[in-house]
Formats: structure tokens, sequence, C-alpha cells
């Protein structure tokens, strides 16, 4: 019969169904031990973006462990996983407001605010040199010069979350103009970054004249409903041009494919005007519970 392990599956990132950004949250009881391999396999099996397993722990005063596995990897850490995870053991335990996780990255607390919770988000904050490859505009034959803030020859920001997590900030004039991108057939390669050269995703976005940013996030064909790193990127390269103090900016992604996905950013920047801390908020949703049978 093998084992048999209760699961949920959340929305996070909106309080309706069928929107934001799909998680499956998987429950391991403190006797179970999965492989690596069957954690993949697991993960495959729901194929979603990532996929969290929750070790179960007598003890409530401890940090509660989490694994977050995409098809391809296990991450230290993500933010829709750990915002969605931490919604789900909060509305389970009504009379608690704060929670800790266990991750790769270390341990995260998770507060409860209104609908929402919050996390602070692990950083190592970096500007690059602006991203110029060619063809970032060259592959979206549906825009043209006037749509992007920069002109169809400007380079873009280039900016490290932490090391190993880059987002090539790409900036559009309107909603329109965000609505016309198309995946790229690749992911872009950030390389003569030292130690932080890899993969940079591309995170377009619009700001909206009632202070939402709209935004749009590829990772070469893929398209993400919401993405909590990228989010908070953005969120802390905008609050660095606004200088000192604390701020709030909505972002709004997923809109395009279906997912409307509603994300907030809070951004504390200090005197010398480096980022003191990043929280990331948002709201979740059960869709599914079950049961999972591994062999």
């Amino acid at each position: 019969m093998g084992l048999k392990l209760r699961f949920v599956h959340l929305d996070v990132f909106t309080t309706t169904r069928f929107l934001g950004n799909q998680l499956a949250i998987v429950h391991l009881p403190e006797n179970v031990e999965l492989s690596q391999s069957q954690k993949f396999q697991i993960a495959n099996e729901f194929n979603l973006s990532e996929t969290v397993f929750l070790h179960e722990s007598p003890g409530s005063d401890s940090p509660t462990t989490i694994d977050i596995f995409t098809t391809s990897q296990e991450l230290p850490f993500a933010g829709h996983p750990t915002v969605g995870t931490g919604w789900y053991l909060l509305s389970q335990n009504p009379g608690e407001s704060t929670i800790t996780l266990k991750t790769k990255a270390g341990t995260i607390p998770v507060v409860r605010n209104g609908e929402r919770v919050t996390v602070e988000v692990p950083i190592n904050f970096k500007i690059h040199e602006p991203f110029a490859q060619p063809d970032l505009k060259a592959l979206q034959p549906r825009l043209k010069e006037g749509d992007y803030v920069n002109g169809r020859d400007g380079a873009e920001a280039l900016v490290s979350i932490v090391k190993g997590m880059t987002f090539v900030l790409l900036q559009l004039v309107d909603e329109a103009a965000l609505a016309a991108l198309q995946p790229y057939p690749t992911p872009f390669y950030a390389d003569k970054l030292g130690d932080w050269s890899g993969s940079a995703a591309v995170y377009a976005f619009v700001e909206r004249e009632d202070g939402v940013v709209r935004t749009r996030m590829f990772d070469g064909p893929h398209e993400d409903s919401a993405t909590g790193s990228a989010a908070s990127t953005l969120a802390g390269w905008l609050a660095k041009k606004k200088g000192q103090g604390k701020w709030k900016i909505e972002i709004v992604q997923g809109v395009e494919i279906g997912r409307k996905s509603d994300i907030l950013v809070e951004v504390e920047v200090g005197s010398d005007g480096e980022i003191v801390r990043i929280d990331l908020g948002g709201a979740a949703v059960e869709v599914i519970e079950g049961w999972l049978r591994v062999d």
C-alpha cells in the first residue's frame, strides 16, 4: 500500500479561488521521511511552480520545517511558498498571530496582518550594470519604440535580491504595452557578473497613476502568475529611487494569464540609501484537500 500523505492545494496572493499562484503543501508526519527522489516525483506529479513539504512537529514552540521543491530543483527560499504555507498554518491556528518557518535559507517569521500574512524576505540586494542584450526587445515584435520608457535601444535595470536570484526590470509605458508582451524562447543569462552571474528572468512592469504597479514575469517560455522574489526585487529598486523611509508598494501580476495576484511589498530604506528590510505580504485560499499515495 505504501505511504498515504495528506495534502492541500492553495491559491496564493488572492482571496478568490482559481486566481493567484497555485501551491501544493504535503504533510510529512514526524516519523515519515522521503528521499529527494520521492520529493521530486511528487513535485512533478503536482506540476506546479512549487510544492512544499511540511514537516509536522509535536512541539508548538519550535519552528516548522519546510522543504520547497520545483519540478527540477530544491529552493532555499521562495516567496509564494513561504507566504502560502505561513497563511495555511495560521489559518489552522486562529489564536496565533505569528509562526516561524525553518527553510534552507534560515528561520523566517510569518505574521498575520488581517487577511494577509507577511514574511521578512532574505536579502543581499545588488544593482548590477544595466542589461543591454538586444534580444530583450528584438524578440518583442508587437512593441514599438514608444512602448519602452527607456526606448527600444535603451538598457534596463538588472537587479539581484540575493545571489542566484536576478531579474531584468523591463519598464513599459502602459498596460497595453504590458499586454502585448510575448514569452521568450529561452531564458536570458547575465554574464560578466562574477559570482553573481546566472540566469535572469524578465520582470516587466508599468507604474500606474493610482500607485499600483502592474507586472508580468517571464522565465524564457514560462510566465508566472505571482513571483514573490521578483516583486520584492522590483519594490526594493523602486524604494531605493524614492530614498530614505518606509514604502508600501502594491503589485498586481498574472492578469494576462487569468490568474490575477495581489502582492504587497513593504520596503525600509535607511539614511544611507541602502535597503534595511523587505516584507512580502499576501493572502491565500484553500482549494483542494486530499491524500497522496507514495510507494
